[in-house]
């Protein structure tokens, strides 16, 4: 084999080896995508958690832009002023798709209840590296030990079961801001607080989990 000929192979080589990397990266996404690889039951079940997942992220990802917003504008309001009919529009849109985001995550858990696992992901969860990964992403102790508590037990369906508790969290505290503003009261800052933390910790949560789902989607979802 001449060198022109090895050249050309080891480029079709590494072609192929960074297509295979950004198709897997690809998958990972945001928040527990590639969770339905941990159950091996096909057909219109696991078409189903695969979408209540995604679409569980979607409208969470799009209640917590609509919060950012409504943030900016409490934030705003010392220099601005206060425009309560702008505040209510968007604490109505994230509080409508957080309501989105909980039934999505409730069907998600109950078709995830009633779906067998896929053993060879339940093996790869239950012997991974879960301390050597999060010293190599830089994951904090608490979220990611809380994620790791499910997963390296094998409990998709609990780790399923927080994200519910969390977004359920989430919708409570924003039905109180929806309380002052309403009549045009200014909503207390601790609750605000607690909102902005409950989506940022729920956020990183599933991204923890879909980063660690991603690491087996080579050998175990295709």
């Amino acid at each position: 084999m001449n060198k022109q000929n090895k050249k050309s192979i080891l480029k079709v080589i590494i072609c192929i080896c960074v297509l295979v990397c950004i198709n897997i990266m690809s998958f990972a996404l945001i928040m527990g995508n590639r969770g339905e690889c941990a159950f091996g039951e096909g057909g219109e079940k696991g078409i189903s958690i695969k979408s209540y997942i995604i679409e569980g992220a979607g409208y969470f990802l799009s209640s917590y832009s609509d919060m950012l917003l409504f943030l900016n504008r409490v934030e705003m309001s010392e220099l601005n002023g206060i425009d309560y009919n702008e505040m209510r529009d968007l604490l109505n849109k994230a509080i409508e798709k957080m309501e989105k985001t909980k039934d999505t995550y409730y069907h998600l858990t109950q078709t995830a209840e009633f779906t067998v696992y896929n053993r060879a992901m339940i093996f790869h969860l239950l012997s991974f590296d879960y301390q050597g990964f999060q010293k190599e992403r830089g994951f904090g102790n608490t979220i990611f030990k809380e994620v790791a508590s499910y997963l390296r037990k094998g409990d998709v369906r609990g780790f399923f079961a927080i994200l519910l508790a969390y977004t359920d969290d989430i919708l409570r505290k924003l039905y109180i801001v929806k309380e002052s503003v309403d009549v045009d009261k200014f909503p207390d800052l601790s609750t605000l607080w607690r909102i902005n933390q409950g989506f940022s910790k729920t956020l990183l949560y599933g991204q923890i989990a879909a980063e660690i789902f991603s690491t087996f989607l080579s050998q175990n979802c295709k």
